[in-house]
């Protein structure tokens, strides 16, 4: 699979990135809409996240990131406002390669990750 979109690198210190990463989401929906969009995120150190924005369905405007993933995933669903009960479940059995992320504007999430 191949994901083509924005990247930014957002600092996890203080869990910083929920704010920082939602602004993201925030500027972008404005112009595609939030149901149209997925955000991957990979490449966390002990300070910070790699992020990319991308259209479920073509190229974003002004992509500057492409990389390509794996085909199997997992798939975890529910309540934007239970985003860290169903991270707490995602994490407990260790570290994630890769995840990606979809909203929706009736408060529904979408995460698949791999190890």
């Amino acid at each position: 699979m191949k994901f083509v979109g924005i990247r930014r690198v957002f600092s996890t210190e203080n869990e910083g990135q929920y704010v920082t990463i939602g602004a993201f989401w925030d500027e972008l929906s404005k112009v595609y809409g939030r149901e149209n969009l997925m955000g991957l995120g990979f490449n966390w150190t002990s300070n910070s996240i790699e992020y990319v924005m991308a259209l479920k369905d073509g190229v974003i405007a002004d992509a500057n990131y492409e990389i390509m993933l794996p085909d199997e995933w997992i798939l975890a669903c529910g309540k934007t406002e239970n985003l860290s009960e169903i991270y707490d479940e995602i994490y407990k059995d260790g570290p994630l390669l890769y995840e990606i992320e979809e909203f929706d504007d009736k408060g529904n999430c979408k995460i698949r990750y791999c190890r």
